[in-house]
């Protein structure tokens, strides 16, 4: 037997698919390129005004077109090959950054310019998003969509949480948010070339209708769904109040909580990342389980619950261990729940359907740390992510309702407008 032979059946079934491959590998870089661009936009922002209200300027110039566009481009999304709209957003965001290194090269990047740039990759973001949902059932059979998912999950983290970040600092350190940028723009190509080099795969039947009246039907299809509607409306009441906010509540407990610097404040950072992995894993080798609802808010409400332990953690160590089991149980039911829309959302509609779920429940997450932060500035660190936790937990309960869990039932068919 040939070292060939012998490799191919330890391969994880999704990679032994060319294009699903293809489409992991370009992603797999592009994310790399977002933890460097993550820390090199920051760095260049307060470099360019030294006032953190820019940076705030320049975050919410990347996240408002999403809440703008998200339903006109899943609408988009579920008329045109997905591969070709992810292909767009790639450039459209890769062609933004580099034009940001050119004028940091040139040292004429202005707050105006950073900010308008910005907004050039939420718009690339807003098309992403749903576009990168939909087209997985194309590429992978539905056995091997949460093994995929969780590979994009693992990507993901490692990406922006961990590799990203560091490269990001060296390159800035060494050769300035200019050459950071440069790289981050060259990630956006390989992942281009990539695309590019994936088979075609036609568009979704036309529905024959306006754009406008396809993004209504995308609406009014998901809120017939009680499993879909009412858990994208409780996720973003969790995310509003208890995920979102850990951005700056976790800080916080370091710094005047538990009276730590910044490498206690990494090694919490560090654990989450941990957490977040291992639940990548877990979920990459064992696929979905038999009871795939009833298991989201299962590791969602487990999620909720270690939150508790953050705001109690008598040290650092508690802390981060807390962290870790908050984001498992986190990603673990953010990865079953994107496997599970992809197949009970008929294709035609998942596109309309993703941009539907990504708009009411992580669009209103910046909103969610501005007012965390006033909150811990009124009450305390502590007190916010118990009143964030006690939210989510309660938020769970939905699973209880009416309709929530029929995807877990054998033969269940998604319920037509017509009912």
């Amino acid at each position: 037997m040939s070292a060939r032979q012998r490799l191919i059946p330890s391969t994880p079934g999704a990679l032994r698919h060319r294009d699903y491959t293809l489409l992991w590998s370009g992603q797999s870089i592009s994310v790399l390129g977002d933890g460097i661009f993550t820390i090199a936009v920051a760095l260049e922002a307060l470099h360019i005004s030294n006032r953190a209200s820019t940076l705030a300027y320049v975050g919410a110039a990347r996240v408002a077109p999403s809440a703008l566009l998200l339903l006109f481009a899943g609408a988009l999304v579920d008329r045109l090959p997905r591969r070709l709209v992810v292909l767009a957003a790639d450039l459209m965001r890769g062609g933004a950054i580099a034009a940001l290194a050119a004028l940091a090269a040139t040292h004429t990047l202005t707050v105006i310019e950073l900010v308008c740039l910005s907004i050039v990759v939420g718009v690339g973001d807003a098309f992403f998003y749903p576009a990168y949902r939909a087209i997985m059932p194309e590429l992978l059979p539905p056995e091997l969509l949460t093994q995929g998912n969780a590979f994009n999950s693992a990507s993901q983290t490692i990406g922006t949480s961990f590799l990203g970040p560091a490269i990001g600092g060296l390159i800035v350190a060494s050769g300035g948010a200019s050459t950071a940028f440069a790289f981050d723009a060259a990630t956006f190509v390989v992942s281009g070339l990539c695309l590019i080099a994936m088979r075609h795969i036609p568009a979704p039947a036309s529905s024959g209708k306006s754009l406008a009246s396809d993004a209504r039907l995308g609406i009014s299809w998901t809120m017939r769904q009680r499993w879909l509607w009412y858990g994208i409306l409780a996720a973003g009441i969790a995310n509003f109040a208890a995920f979102s906010p850990l951005a700056v509540t976790i800080p916080l407990m370091v710094r005047d909580v538990l009276h730590q610097g910044p490498f206690e404040y990494g090694v919490t950072f560090s654990a989450c990342g941990v957490g977040g992995l291992l639940a990548s894993a877990l979920a990459g080798r064992f696929g979905s389980p038999k009871r795939r609802v009833s298991m989201i808010w299962v590791a969602w409400a487990v999620a909720s619950l270690a939150l508790i332990g953050i705001a109690f953690a008598p040290n650092v160590f508690i802390l981060a261990g807390c962290g870790a089991v908050t984001f498992f149980g986190l990603t673990y039911g953010n990865l079953i729940w994107g496997s599970l829309m992809q197949v009970a959302v008929p294709p035609d509609m998942l596109g309309r359907a993703s941009s539907v779920d990504y708009l009411f429940s992580i669009c209103l997450s910046p909103l969610g740390i501005v007012f965390a932060g006033v909150l811990a500035g009124s009450i305390g660190a502590r007190e916010t992510i118990l009143t964030g936790a006690g939210l989510s937990a309660a938020s769970c309960l939905v699973v209880f309702a009416p309709g929530v869990r029929d995807p877990d039932q054998p033969g269940y068919r998604p319920v037509p407008l017509s009912d």
